[in-house]
């Protein structure tokens, strides 16, 4: 893309000296609720309640779009296992059982040697008419906490230029799946084509053995008593005054939680 208007999206927490910018937040919430047909996500978490509630909404409606996400298939360390997957896994139930029109998918990608390839991509493709991408992951840290920076570009309606940057939105998309999928653009195509551009029907399709996508199944997803599955110690939604007193609320909580009992 060339001469093209890039829009920049922060999240910046609440200072003493500073207010608190959650632009991406307003990003990801406008985006979600104006997509029509699909919604394309990668990140390397998906822990933001706000944002999943948002998306089931999506899901509830009988016409709403198709939402497809990639998600590693698990988080790397003990800590951020029981806090990041335990709250992807609550916010995954939460969606499948808003998913009444079977709209939605969640994957992660393996190797040829079904060994599981990490993710770590923060990107949002909406149709063919917005592309995000940037340091903002789909969890409250991301969205209010930390310091972040994302860039999209929105194709202008009746632009000159509008239908090459339509398909360069699309091409992006495609070529990220075709690479999960370890598939050419034209069998990627032609499988679109077939049903009836339907992304998640498509990658359904495609999928094989060898490297590919595989779903995260409900069965697979079972519950997780984690006391920090949604812990505002290791994914607080914002910076604020108060923050310590409640962090250290928190930290009281987990060494509770955790902490040995004699029998």
């Amino acid at each position: 893309m060339r001469k093209v208007d890039v829009a920049i999206a922060r999240t910046s927490p609440q200072l003493a000296d500073r207010q608190e910018v959650r632009e991406i937040e307003a990003l990801c919430l406008t985006a979600i609720g104006h997509a029509r047909r699909t919604i394309y996500l990668e990140s390397q978490y998906l822990a933001s309640r706000k944002i999943a509630e948002a998306l089931a909404s999506r899901l509830g409606e009988p016409d709403g779009p198709e939402i497809v996400i990639v998600l590693p298939k698990e988080a790397v360390g003990w800590l951020e296992h029981k806090a990041m997957d335990g709250a992807r896994q609550k916010l995954l139930r939460m969606l499948w059982r808003a998913d009444a029109w079977k709209r939605f998918g969640a994957f992660y990608p393996v190797t040829a040697g079904s060994k599981a390839i990490y993710v770590h991509a923060k990107i949002m493709v909406i149709d063919d008419s917005l592309l995000r991408v940037g340091s903002s992951n789909l969890n409250n840290r991301s969205l209010g906490f930390d310091t972040e920076c994302d860039l999209a570009v929105e194709v202008a309606l009746n632009s000159s230029d509008e239908d090459q940057l339509r398909q360069v939105v699309l091409s992006i998309r495609h070529d990220l799946l075709c690479e999960h999928l370890a598939v050419q653009p034209t069998v990627f195509t032609t499988a679109l084509e077939a049903a009836s551009g339907s992304v998640l029907k498509t990658v359904e399709s495609l999928r094989g053995s060898g490297r590919t996508l595989k779903p995260f199944e409900p069965a697979e997803v079972t519950e997780n008593e984690s006391i920090l599955a949604e812990n505002e110690l290791m994914d607080p939604e914002q910076a604020s005054p108060c923050m310590t007193k409640r962090l250290w609320g928190s930290v009281t909580n987990v060494i509770d939680g955790i902490r040995p009992r004699r029998s």
